[in-house]
């Protein structure tokens, strides 16, 4: 407790100060927003990303930790106002689902997205991601309760420059710097083509060797944790809940 002799030595205009500090020391709601973290898993596409973040929220459960885990990748709103676009045009509708095929990882592909309203994609991506991801960060962060997130602001933009988008500088750095920060954010590193297998062929063997380099660069960006997880799941469980114990617990 401050005594009479200091509060006389503390200057009149400091004073609101403390009221503050004592409102806010007994709010719970705050109390409970100031317990909140963010993990982030992210990578290249069959690296372990939904495995482990729902292992990972098993794992804090038992700690007695509230969280929960969303897995991103939703295009609502995008998704939307391109298949308006196209029906208006009487356009082809680009929409990325494995039911398309091979055709956006074709040269023809790449051309077109630089050459016609898809240029703007990202940009309302970026606007679809705020909608979905961060008021559902927001109501989270209210109510004191962890977030894993399996894939984030991110992983579109990795997608879209190794799809050939025209993406922005000034877009990126709003998604790299502007959007909300993980505590703690981990990326999950393979081998190209250990991947490649694991998703069967998905994606050609170039994409994801194009995607791991830009999430080496996201990681110079972020200073995030880089986890190899071509070990067995187990192993790289421990690795993961002995990050989170040190770096959050």
């Amino acid at each position: 407790m401050l005594t009479p002799t200091v509060l006389s030595c503390i200057p009149l205009y400091i004073t609101p100060l403390f009221l503050v500090l004592s409102i806010i020391s007994n709010d719970e709601s705050l109390r409970r927003i100031a317990k909140w973290k963010l993990i982030v898993f992210t990578g290249i596409d069959g690296s372990g990303k939904t495995s482990h973040s729902k292992e990972t929220e098993k794992f804090l459960r038992s700690m007695g930790i509230n969280c929960v885990t969303y897995h991103w990748f939703r295009h609502l709103l995008v998704s939307t106002i391109s298949i308006a676009y196209a029906r208006l045009l009487k356009k082809p509708i680009i929409i990325h689902k494995r039911t398309k095929g091979k055709e956006v990882y074709t040269d023809d592909f790449r051309r077109r997205v630089r050459t016609s309203a898809a240029i703007f994609r990202p940009l309302l991506q970026l606007l679809d991601n705020w909608i979905f991801i961060g008021t559902t960060l927001l109501m989270n962060m209210l109510k004191g309760r962890w977030v894993i997130c399996d894939r984030y602001f991110y992983d579109y933009y990795i997608r879209f420059k190794v799809l050939g988008y025209p993406v922005p500088k000034i877009v990126e750095w709003f998604v790299y710097r502007l959007t909300p920060s993980p505590h703690l954010l981990i990326i999950f590193d393979v081998n190209p083509l250990i991947s490649y297998r694991r998703r069967r062929g998905e994606h050609p063997l170039w994409y994801y060797i194009y995607a791991r380099r830009e999430y080496f660069k996201l990681a110079k960006v972020k200073k995030a944790v880089i986890i190899n997880t071509e070990k067995s799941f187990e192993e790289v469980q421990r690795v993961i809940n002995k990050i989170v114990t040190e770096m959050l617990l």
